[in-house]
């Protein structure tokens, strides 16, 4: 079975895909591992997943359950300007800002997309506030929703907020900050890092699992081979069918059999506020463009007359990119509770 693996074709065209799927699953899997569980040799695993990583720039990281953080849920925001202010001044304030996570400059119907967290209600209006007073000569506008949940993907977040939970003790912090600089990080570097006893970070890794204060070991990709990015948010007059149109929608998804390093949607966000739905894809050209995107929405959503804003991700500017591969697990399950129900 190994040698039929080994075949040269298999090895170019769909290792790549299945190794990075495998990754984004879970990073911290040796490559003895996913050699057995791929039916590959150790040598052709470890020489593809090296060529993936300088290729892509994979970023080894962690899906955190921030609600177990201590955190509420995080908010999207989207914002326009009368005036685009410089960018190195977006920067600066930005980057050094604890709660933004994750900070994408765009073009189009919203000129900046923030991910925001570790704010209560009461502290996003005075953080809001100030951000706008900042920014009051650019004239912005605010639209804000609250991510619900993460159907495909996540947003990465920052070490500085892990930093700040008040439910972590300092290992503990040591520990996830430094997994989610590398979740592949070794065990005898994670004592290091950590500056503790090795029965001790065993003892952490094995209570941020059973507590799931860590979601997935995964894999980001801050190189994707598409290089069109866009944000669509969607406001929607919700349906009688509403469950079963994101059902339809997810139908699509898995038709295609996409086999891009990142998926056309790397990521697929409810939401509740000024936008119901967040999608953040990616694609190969402008053909692709005028196929997807905002024409696949109105199509299989049309009843519940959705407003669709969309923007060009033109830069990260605070963060990492969320773009990861694709994992359609979500509209898989969905797909057979359904067949089960009507059978």
């Amino acid at each position: 079975m190994r040698a039929a693996r080994e075949g040269k074709e298999y090895v170019e065209n769909e290792l790549p895909h299945r190794l990075l799927i495998e990754m984004y699953k879970d990073s911290r899997r040796s490559l003895k591992e996913l050699g057995r569980g791929l039916h590959i040799s150790y040598h052709t695993i470890s020489k593809t997943l090296s060529r993936l990583e300088e290729e892509y720039k994979l970023n080894y990281t962690i899906e955190i359950d921030t609600n177990k953080l201590g955190f509420s849920e995080g908010r999207i925001i989207a914002i326009k300007f009368s005036e685009r202010p410089p960018v190195e001044l977006l920067k600066q304030r930005l980057q050094k800002d604890v709660f933004v996570q994750d900070a994408y400059l765009a073009e189009g119907d919203f000129d900046l997309l923030l991910y925001v967290i570790g704010l209560s209600s009461r502290e996003f209006v005075s953080w809001q506030w100030k951000l706008r007073m900042e920014l009051r000569k650019y004239a912005p506008s605010f639209k804000t929703s609250t991510a619900d949940q993460n159907v495909i993907g996540f947003f990465p977040v920052k070490n500085a907020l892990i930093e700040a939970s008040e439910k972590l003790s300092d290992t503990e912090k040591k520990v996830l900050c430094a997994l989610n600089d590398n979740s592949r990080m070794k065990l005898k570097e994670l004592v290091q890092k950590s500056k503790t006893t090795q029965m001790r970070v065993i003892y952490v890794l094995k209570k941020f699992k059973t507590e799931g204060v860590i979601k997935r070991f995964s894999a980001l990709t801050q190189n994707p081979s598409k290089r069109i990015f866009l944000a669509y948010a969607v406001y929607l007059n919700p349906g009688v069918n509403h469950d079963k149109l994101m059902l339809d929608f997810g139908e699509e998804l898995l038709k295609e059999g996409t086999r891009g390093v990142t998926s056309d949607y790397t990521l697929v966000v409810d939401a509740v506020g000024a936008y119901d739905l967040l999608y953040v894809c990616t694609f190969e050209n402008g053909e692709k463009l005028s196929e997807r995107g905002p024409d696949l929405i109105k199509t299989i959503l049309a009843e519940e007359s959705p407003k669709i804003e969309k923007a060009m991700l033109t830069d990260v500017i605070a963060g990492r990119w969320p773009f990861h591969f694709d994992d359609y697990n979500f509209y898989r399950k969905m797909s057979k509770k359904e067949t089960v129900a009507a059978d």
